[in-house]
């Protein structure tokens, strides 16, 4: 495996070893050490040296929530290079079903080519020896995380907030602008605030910065001249089923150089490398292709919302001759500039090529690029040169690249934008599919912004008859804007003289309005009709579907079915990109393992979020879930969590309510009311805090009340710090410095206390936050177990629906629902630490579980794939120790000290694991072995036990 990766021999010296011979090759790596890292010359990220950004080495940043879990870096690397022996490597590369350990891609990056002063460069992102695209020198250039709104990594910036349309506030900072800031740690807009107004896109959301003429990219690649590019890559991801199989990639490529670069092509690279984990040749036996097989036009792809998406995608999938695995993984153009007329920008969002090579030939023959001119020639690659897909018996050690372009020139202070969509699915059916959930994603929604606007012809609703473009007279040559087709502004798919005949706009349809403190004559026009048709129709419309009516977006008597595909209707003229239908957030959650059961706990934040899209609270539903007899497979871990297969419903507690249905029957009309779910209650869950009545903290309530009341326009978004960065205690919260030393009380104080709205005196309303609970008994002490609460919502009626007299909406059914992966966490139930009183009365019961350790009880025992940080996967519990700080010392029976163990029953857990490793890092072999518990409280005895081992 670490052959093949050797012969993807980069074209930059400072990268592999360029320039050698693969019989050299093949020496140099048998001449490396088991598990050494293996990096070209240079400061390359993959080893301890980093002296120029901070590079996020640890696999710790992984898209996680849906069912495809991918390593992001902030290298220009996407992957974790799985089979390497990279820090990172032990991370999710790109493994679906998550947890399965099945990977799907060894590497991938952005390319990005264009012509400078004559020369042809390409920048490439993709494996840390090959990747050109850097962090820079500074401390913010890390991996920035928000979920829900909130920015989680880095930690610390209670500044940071993602409201994003069409959700409340989503002016943040109540500046005028929304969402103006980028997550990157600095002040983007000039207000002293830093990442105080960005859009939270997805339920999961990953930003990093990058740039390629970083000191260290110069020094790693000294042949590389670096395009000047500073590069913002955005990662979304969902939770819910039907989009929970694709992570959304958003690129923003701007030229900080001082010289213009023609010709632009935009590329994706990927090296799939599919196989599971663990497993070898996985790199071999792979197969290439793109779709559909008429290359260079998309094909029409039926998505879930009885519309037509154009698609076009390259893939690879698994050739192994026995037990290949099931899933696609395929690469789609979602979005990028373009230009009609095709002068700019490519006419439509599609691939200019695709392009399969592999290490294992030279450059003519097939094989990977060499140089940048060879690279460039890959992106830039005509129509005719798109390579075919693999044939059977042809599998290989495969990447591929697909491209969009050219963009023809990308000017200093210039941006491209460039959308991307990485999508797995069970076979290719299943990849076609998922892709087309993909693009509806990326199409979004279009709300109503502008309302009625007054013309001379009276008044008109902007975003009607397919007309979602405002375009002003001023912005046009005198005489220019008059000669405008309101309803064909795209004329790529149809007869030019046709489409001249149709009507021009009119004065009557032209409306003032203030566009960024200017009044300006505008109007409303059509400039993706032709779009527009291939998403009704199926097909990549011509002349004659227009003059046959086939299109009817600018028919206002087009019934809801015609209407599929089309934008700018209904009143809805402003498009809101990355924009899916969610189901509640997750709430909070924590739990509390006990002797023989785990108490789950969770806050309301689920029931109080308005849909993103409807702007109501449609909460239906709480679930709780439980994973249990994980084994983590290889590339998994305990933070990305048990695959999908493992989780199973344990109970759902829902809201009382119902919904309405029609029936006709002959000619008589009946209505049913039908209980929506259940019908539960959230009254045998409902859960008050024990600190709320303690007598310890009587006077609490009184004093946090002074505290909210005393912010009457809710600024405080969390329990405010009690003292100043230099540590003085603020005057303000003085009332609450008697229980300062109890942080986890007064957090609990002040989501519970509740503050009334009052309009006249500008007062808002604070929530006061419920809490819930459950108890698992069904469990065993000394197990992994894995918990998530989900939230469900109902179907509401399309807008608009008159109920008594009254515009409203209302539930027709059951909704979405959370996914289990997308927020969890763990514990594992014990025995709790004995009391001094306890022992005094029974003595002690401290004794080892399984005993005798032989391998089947072992097994038993919720054996776990061996990894870095538990090389063993097996373990013994003690359990009954001491509420003291104990130390556990382990022996042979011959007196030499095997390991010694601390731990603090003072926390109340009584129970201690150990992997069977001795302290020289060995595992221990068969054999009786005795231990003894020491406690630093007198009134433990010492205690000592014995406990034998069978492997």
């Amino acid at each position: 495996m670490v052959q093949a990766k050797v012969s993807q021999v980069k074209w930059r010296q400072g990268g592999i070893f360029a320039g050698m011979t693969a019989a050299v090759l093949l020496a140099v790596c048998l001449a490396v050490p088991a598990g050494a890292v293996m990096e070209g010359a240079g400061s390359s990220p993959g080893i301890t040296y980093n002296p120029n950004g901070a590079f996020t080495l640890n696999g710790k940043f992984v898209m996680n929530v849906g069912e495809v879990q991918i390593n992001v870096t902030n290298f220009g690397l996407i992957g974790s290079m799985y089979s390497s022996a990279r820090r990172f490597s032990g991370a999710p590369s790109c493994q679906w079903p998550a947890g399965s350990g099945d990977e799907y891609l060894w590497a991938a990056g952005l390319w990005v080519g264009g012509v400078v002063l004559g020369e042809r460069l390409v920048t490439a992102g993709g494996a840390d020896y090959i990747s050109e695209i850097y962090p820079k020198d500074e401390v913010e250039s890390t991996i920035y995380e928000a979920q829900a709104g909130a920015l989680l990594r880095p930690a610390g910036n209670t500044d940071a907030s993602g409201n994003r349309e069409p959700g409340p506030n989503p002016d943040d900072d109540d500046d005028g602008l929304i969402d103006e800031e980028i997550l990157n740690g600095h002040d983007d807009d000039g207000d002293g605030l830093i990442d105080e107004d960005f859009g939270q896109i997805g339920n999961q959301m990953m930003v990093a910065t990058m740039y390629d003429n970083t000191s260290l990219a110069r020094e790693d690649h000294p042949d590389h001249t670096p395009l000047n590019l500073q590069i913002v890559r955005q990662t979304y991801q969902w939770e819910n089923d039907q989009v929970d199989d694709f992570v959304g990639f958003e690129y923003t490529i701007k030229n900080i150089g001082v010289t213009e670069i023609e010709n632009v092509y935009i590329g994706f690279y990927a090296d799939a490398d599919i196989a599971a984990r663990g497993t070898s040749g996985g790199a071999g036996d792979d197969m290439a292709g793109s779709w559909p097989t008429n290359h260079g036009n998309p094909g029409m792809v039926l998505a879930s919302d009885g519309s037509y998406v154009p698609i076009q995608v390259g893939y690879m999938y698994d050739g192994a001759e026995s037990a290949p695995l099931p899933g696609y993984y395929g690469i789609l153009f979602l979005g990028h500039d373009i230009d009609p007329t095709g002068f700019k920008a490519p006419t439509r969002v599609g691939m200019r090529t695709f392009q399969r090579f592999s290490g294992q030939q030279n450059f003519a023959q097939g094989g990977d690029p060499t140089n940048d001119d060879e690279a460039y020639q890959l992106l830039s690659a005509p129509l005719d040169e798109w390579d075919g897909d693999t044939q059977d018996g042809k599998q290989n050690d495969f990447r591929f690249l697909v491209s969009a372009g050219p963009f023809s020139v990308l000017s200093p202070s210039d941006q491209l934008s460039f959308q991307v969509g990485m999508v797995m699915g069970a076979g290719l059916d299943g990849l076609l599919a998922n892709c087309a959930e993909a693009a509806l994603t990326w199409y979004g929604i279009y709300l109503d912004k502008l309302g009625p606007q007054e013309t001379p012809g009276g008044e008109v609703n902007p975003g009607s008859l397919g007309r979602e473009t405002i375009l002003c007279r001023e912005d046009f040559p005198p005489g220019k804007f008059d000669q405008l087709s309101p309803d064909f502004g795209d004329t790529s798919c149809m007869d030019p003289n046709w489409a001249t005949s149709q009507p021009r706009i009119t004065d009557a349809e032209v409306f003032r309005i203030d566009v960024n403190g200017t009044t300006k004559n505008c109007s409303m026009f059509n400039l993706d009709n032709c779009f527009e048709c291939a998403r009704h129709l199926g097909h990549w419309c011509e002349s004659a579907d227009f003059e046959e009516s086939k299109w009817k977006c600018n028919d206002p008597d087009a019934s809801e079915e015609d209407k599929k595909g089309c934008t700018g209707i209904d009143g809805n003229e402003s498009q809101i990109h990355w924009l899916v239908g969610m189901a509640p957030p997750p709430p909070g959650l924590r739990l509390w393992p006990a002797d023989g059961r785990v108490h789950v706990f969770w806050d309301d934040v689920s029931m109080i979020t308005k849909d993103i899209r409807l702007q109501k609270i449609d909460f239906e539903s709480y679930r709780i879930w439980r994973a249990d007899n994980w084994d983590r497979p290889f590339g998994s871990s305990i933070v990305n969590g048990p695959e999908n297969s493992l989780w199973q419903m344990i109970a759902e507690y829902d809201v009382v309510d119902s919904f309405i249905t029609y029936r006709d029957v002959g000619n008589q009309t009946y209505v049913d009311t039908i209980p929506l779910g259940t019908n539960t209650g959230l009254d045998a869950i409902s859960y008050r805090p024990r600190v709320l009545d303690d007598p310890q903290f009587e006077g609490l309530a009184e004093a946090m009340q002074v505290v909210v009341d005393n912010d009457p326009e809710n600024e405080l978004v969390t329990r405010p710090d009690l003292r100043d960065p230099e540590g003085r205690q603020l005057p303000e919260y003085s009332g609450l410095a008697p229980w300062e030393t109890f942080p986890d009380v007064l957090d609990t104080f002040f989501a519970v206390t509740y503050r009334a709205p009052n309009v006249g005196e500008g007062i808002k309303e604070k929530h006061s936050t419920e809490y819930f609970e459950y108890i698992d008994r069904d469990i065993h002490n000394g197990f992994i177990y894995f918990y998530s609460v989900t939230a469900s919502d109902h179907a509401m009626s399309p807008a608009g629906t008159i109920i008594d007299g009254h515009v409203n909406r209302f539930p027709t059914g059951a909704g979405l629902a959370g996914d289990p992966t997308s927020s969890f966490t763990n514990a594992v139930p014990g025995t709790k630490s004995q009391t001094p009183d306890e022992r005094a009365k029974f003595g002690a019961n401290i004794y080892v579980y399984p005993n005798p350790a032989t391998r089947d009880a072992l097994a038993d025992y919720q054996q776990l794939y061996p990894n870095g940080d538990d090389p063993t996967g097996v373990r013994v519990t003690f359990t009954n120790l001491p509420e003291a700080h104990n130390t556990i010392s382990i022996f042979t029976v011959s007196g030499d000290l095997v390991q010694t163990i601390d731990h603090d029953g003072t926390t109340g857990s009584g129970h201690l694991s150990w992997n069977l490793m001795s302290r020289n890092g060995q595992e221990i072999v068969s054999g009786v072995y005795l231990y003894s518990v020491q406690s630093d409280d007198d009134r433990f005895d010492d205690f000592v036990g014995k406990f034998v081992v069978v492997r």
